[in-house]
């Protein structure tokens, strides 16, 4: 009985200096995510009593009024046999914009993506495809300044000069008015980065809910305090778009190479090396009112209007393994590329969101292990339950009135942090999912410590091999049933 009333003791008190350390590290990640939640809100009051009272908001009418100019559209494709012919011919219907060219890369070892894109080029006289000449896959950047150069080649055949470069991948289910707005706004623009949202996913499909609760909550709220903050925007490689100054500012200074084929993330890191030249970057929500079609419980269809902003909608992962590989891949790109590539340059609020970036190294780790201490103090407590009451020993660091406070702070911040992240979800797909977004909210953090672990093992090998870490690749669908009247005509 001793003896395991030592073990016990001794056991309780690491918990316990687990317990006050996790406890100490959540208050500092909370306390930093409530301050962009109180950036965001009062920033939104501001606009709504000193911004939008004096100047008029933006009209789908506007972006019809501006005469079109030549964009082009780059979609690195690597083993997308599957969807990128849905993708083409969907946008095809779907675009209300008329001057525009998609450049698709493929690789001259992927002859299943090669067939595909060949029959839409036989369809649509708009589809180019660039082959790059390396078996695949090399990096995205790579296949990307492949196509850059069938760009400017295309221009110099056809004396045609695009107006902007748009970014967007194979799965993507592009916008009615996304390329209106980019021709809106790149005049004044060099980098427009445009929301990305997931499609709407069932109940039960808690790992690709995780997608909608994230974007939902980034592309609202967090890209634009960031914005706000440091002018710098972070592309998220879809519904972005480059001014063609940008790009050949990007040529000039880089020796031809526009994304950088060292990063994993070249669409993060060249909205740093377009700010530290002196490009203006923007975020852009912009709400119309369109017609939704989706299919009810009951199998039929359903059309109902949302006030919802021009973004990119797409199909995220729901397999386990491939959303946390594909996460994976992401911190791999900002959290340890970006950390050795671009270091802490920048403004105070551009050092505090590489901050942001980066916290996940050590907050996902520290989520999981918050998780297992509270398993084992609640074990432990059960434990010494079954001793007699005078050789329990108490609960030593846990029975303070600093940890108490502590606890109290961080359940109250945990409240803030679910409603916050209910409402950003609930806004886009309904109070049903809004709902699920907290329960969703452990999954992304059993997601994320997976993630951490494989990017600081596949970043570890890597520093101590030598060897470049290639694309790894995630299998995406696509909606094939996707029509034109999933975007109706907006109501302006």
């Amino acid at each position: 009985m001793i003896d395991l009333l030592l073990a016990l003791t001794s056991y309780q008190r690491v918990i316990e200096v687990l317990a006050l350390g996790m406890t100490v590290l959540i208050l500092l990640s909370s306390l930093d995510d409530l301050f962009v939640d109180i950036w965001y809100w009062s920033r939104g009051l501001y606009r709504w009593f000193w911004i939008r009272s004096r100047y008029p908001r933006l009209t789908a009418e506007a972006l019809d009024a501006k005469p079109e100019r030549p964009i082009a559209i780059m979609v690195p494709a690597w083993k997308e046999s599957e969807v990128i012919q849905a993708m083409l011919t969907t946008s095809q219907s779907l675009i209300r914009y008329a001057d525009y060219h998609f450049f698709v890369g493929v690789y001259r070892n992927d002859a299943a993506t090669i067939a595909e894109v060949q029959l839409a080029m036989e369809v649509f006289s708009n589809v180019s495809m660039s082959i790059v000449p390396r078996d695949g896959p090399t990096s995205k950047a790579d296949c990307l300044n492949i196509v850059l150069a069938d760009i400017f080649a295309h221009e110099r055949r056809t004396g045609t000069n695009f107006l902007g470069i748009a970014l967007h991948d194979s799965e993507d289910v592009i916008h009615p008015y996304e390329l209106k707005l980019f021709n809106y706004l790149l005049d004044r623009m060099d980098l427009i980065q445009l929301p990305v949202f997931s499609f709407p996913r069932g109940l039960h499909e808690v790992v690709a809910g995780t997608y909608m609760d994230e974007f939902a909550e980034w592309h609202s709220k967090d890209l634009v305090v960031r914005e706000s903050m440091t002018g710098v925007v972070p592309c998220a490689g879809v519904s972005a778009c480059f001014s063609r100054r940008a790009i050949d500012a990007l040529r000039l200074k880089r020796a031809g190479e526009v994304f950088s084929t060292a990063s994993l993330t070249e669409d993060y890191d060249i909205a740093f090396r377009l700010a530290d030249m002196g490009m203006r970057e923007i975020f852009v929500s912009f709400p119309i009112s369109m017609a939704v079609e989706a299919v009810g419980a009951d199998g039929r269809p359903e059309i109902t209007r949302r006030n919802m902003p021009v973004a990119t909608r797409e199909f995220f992962p729901e397999d386990f393994r491939a959303a946390y590989r594909q996460r994976a891949r992401w911190l791999l790109g900002i959290a340890f590329q970006g950390w050795t590539q671009h270091g802490w340059v920048g403004s105070l609020g551009a050092k505090y969101f590489l901050m942001r970036d980066r916290k996940g190294l050590i907050t996902a780790p520290a989520a999981i292990l918050a998780y297992f201490v509270m398993f084992s103090l609640l074990v432990s407590h059960g434990l010494f339950q079954l001793l007699p009451m005078t050789s329990r020993p108490p609960y030593g660091l846990l029975d303070t009135g600093l940890f108490r406070t502590l606890l109290a702070a961080n359940l109250l911040l945990l409240g803030n942090r679910l409603v916050q992240r209910t409402f950003f979800t609930a806004r886009i797909y309904g109070i049903g999912q809004g709902l699920m977004a907290g329960p969703r909210m452990i999954v992304s953090n059993l997601l994320n410590f997976f993630a951490t672990l494989r990017a600081a093992i596949i970043y570890t090998r890597h520093k101590i091999s030598g060897k470049p870490i290639f694309w790894d690749k995630t299998t995406h669908s696509y909606p094939f049933q996707v029509a034109p009247t999933v975007f109706a005509e907006p109501k302006i």
